[in-house]
């Protein structure tokens, strides 16, 4: 079973148009699940986006998805871009990330270390999907996670931006929890926005969402091609 991590367009196609929210109980949490034939569709900042970046359960979600059979995960991401030469409307697919501020793991309470990655077959799969698009399309890149909910200030940026490509404020937690679940995890990256800073750009919360919309459909139907 594979599992889907993104906003409220998935529920609208065939995948989950038939079903409805439902709550998990796990040991970590209440987790808010929609589950269909082929996919478990998991809401990120909830369906009345209630769920702030730092106050979503990662280890509940990744715990319910676990109970549900997934060992596969796709994510859709929206992030920043550190780079004048990755523009807005661009996707990356990033084989790396830094986390160094996370936040609750599945083993708060167990002695375990786990060396989390991003699953190379399915970052395969989604840069061949991706391809025909025709938006510009980076492979691989360096994901830096904030914690957020704040934007992040010009002397921040510019030290990230010695560091990775594009910065976020989920993606990081959310493999991490994937890799404590033993779940295969990996993003697709929609760039909606130059992170403050960059290119002199001056950004709101209304021009990312903005921006995103963009790219949102793009990135759900590349997701779905590969669930079939």
């Amino acid at each position: 079973m594979i599992g889907i991590i993104g906003g409220t367009l998935f529920t609208e196609t065939p995948l989950f148009a038939s079903s409805s929210p439902e709550i998990v109980k796990t040991k970590h949490g209440k987790a808010e699940i929609t589950r269909g034939e082929k996919a478990v569709f998991i809401n990120r900042h909830g369906t009345k986006r209630d769920k702030p970046p730092h106050m979503i359960n990662h280890a509940a979600n990744m715990a319910a998805m676990a109970s549900m059979g997934v060992d596969r995960i796709i994510a859709a991401c929206s992030v920043g871009s550190l780079r004048e030469g990755l523009p807005p409307g661009s996707i990356v697919i990033p084989n790396d990330f830094i986390s160094l501020f996370g936040g609750s793991s599945i083993f708060n309470k167990e002695l375990r270390h786990v060396i989390p990655a991003l699953s190379e077959e399915l970052r395969k799969i989604l840069a061949e999907k991706a391809a025909g698009t025709g938006l510009y399309v980076e492979n691989s890149g360096v994901y830096f996670q904030t914690r957020g909910p704040r934007l992040e200030t010009r002397a921040e940026i510019r030290m990230l931006a010695g560091f990775a490509d594009v910065v976020g404020m989920t993606m990081g937690d959310e493999a991490t929890a994937a890799a404590e679940a033993g779940i295969e995890y990996a993003a697709i990256c929609s760039v909606d926005n130059y992170a403050n800073g960059i290119m002199d750009a001056v950004i709101s919360q209304e021009e990312i969402d903005r921006l995103s919309s963009k790219n949102s459909i793009v990135i759900r139907d590349i997701i779905l091609g590969i669930v079939g």
